[in-house]
């Protein structure tokens, strides 16, 4: 790919809610600690619902005051109907947003997932040309095409190529002005809507729908994913043995695109020890206790309010049978 040096500023956004507001503070500082570059970093986040004291936390644990946080607030309303999970949340679908969200005087934009840690300097990564394409992303290594057993289940009712390939949306850089100008968000929202029995992967599947053969790959480094590990050697897996080796070694992005997270107790990810690399443990001590104490006080809550709503449908239901007797009773006299 062509490389352009003649962009500024460069543009970095995040998204997470107060569930990933760790994972985002480590994913943020490991891009600054290792950002070189005579142009200006912005940066924003698209807040989710991150408490004000895990703001001050990501601020700090920034340890940068030449690089400021912008909070971008999304429409919620936009996902009212999206497919979400356990583990998958709406924000995972606020990417989307970004053409929409960010100043129109950008026109171009990185986005990084909050489970990554970039060990590379972002401004290669900006300065790759991205031509006409929508988006510049790379190939899933543990989907590789569409028609991989992980990929998009109705590829073939949408026209695309079995040998098309699927992207990661964890590090994708996009043409804003291209999405602006063509519509693609409405495309997107539209085809989630329409395919919500074929989506799996939330927003990465309808991404790929829509933007098949529309987007430019990048080199594997910028997204390197677990499955790589499983992969005995560079001759059993679909690498050149330099890349292979380039992508165990000195991956550019690491990404924790599993559940394997390594702020988890149960993590085996060979690199997990990174993450903390880019944490203040003072300032960062009891989010985990935090965020148990927190999922505890849900479940609570989502306990009660389900004895709540039996209640109520059980009140109902005795209020209409009284009326359905009272009704009787009165017939018969």
């Amino acid at each position: 790919m062509t490389i352009l040096s003649n962009e500024k500023p460069i543009v970095l956004v995040c998204a997470a809610d107060d569930n990933y507001s760790m994972p985002i503070a480590s994913a943020t500082r490991s891009v600054i600690a290792n950002f070189q570059s005579e142009h200006k970093l912005v940066l924003y986040i698209i807040d989710g619902g991150i408490s004000k004291l895990n703001k001050q936390r990501i601020i700090k644990n920034l340890k940068s005051e030449e690089v400021s946080i912008n909070w971008l607030k999304p429409r919620k309303q936009h996902f009212q109907n999206v497919q979400i999970s356990s583990t998958i949340t709406t924000a995972a679908y606020y990417r989307l947003l970004i053409p929409q969200l960010l100043p129109k005087q950008f026109n171009k934009a990185i986005y990084i997932d909050s489970d990554v840690i970039i060990q590379g300097n972002i401004e290669r990564l900006w300065n790759i040309d991205i031509g006409e394409y929508y988006l510049l992303a790379a190939q899933d290594m543990g989907a590789p095409y569409v028609s991989s057993a992980r990929g998009l289940i109705n590829y073939q009712e949408l026209g695309i190529s079995p040998e098309s390939k699927y992207f990661n949306s964890g590090v994708l850089v996009m043409n804003l002005k291209k999405w602006r100008e063509d519509k693609i968000f409405e495309k997107l929202i539209e085809y989630l809507a329409i395919n919500k029995q074929y989506v799996r992967w939330h927003d990465q599947d309808a991404l790929n729908a829509i933007l098949a053969g529309k987007w430019g790959e990048l080199e594997p480094g910028w997204n390197q994913m677990p499955y790589l590990f499983q992969y005995s050697s560079w001759q059993d897996s679909p690498f050149t043995e330099d890349v292979f080796n380039q992508l165990i070694n000195n991956p550019d992005i690491i990404h924790f695109s599993t559940k394997d997270k390594p702020w988890h107790n149960n993590c085996n990810h060979p690199d997990k020890d990174l993450f903390f690399q880019y944490l203040d443990n003072s300032i960062w001590s009891n989010w985990n206790l935090e965020q148990a104490e927190k999922k505890e006080r849900q479940r609570r809550m989502a306990f009660l309010h389900n004895i709540y709503y039996m209640v109520k449908q059980r009140i109902k239901s005795l209020i209409k049978d009284n009326k359905k007797l009272n009704l009787s009773f009165n017939r018969k006299k």
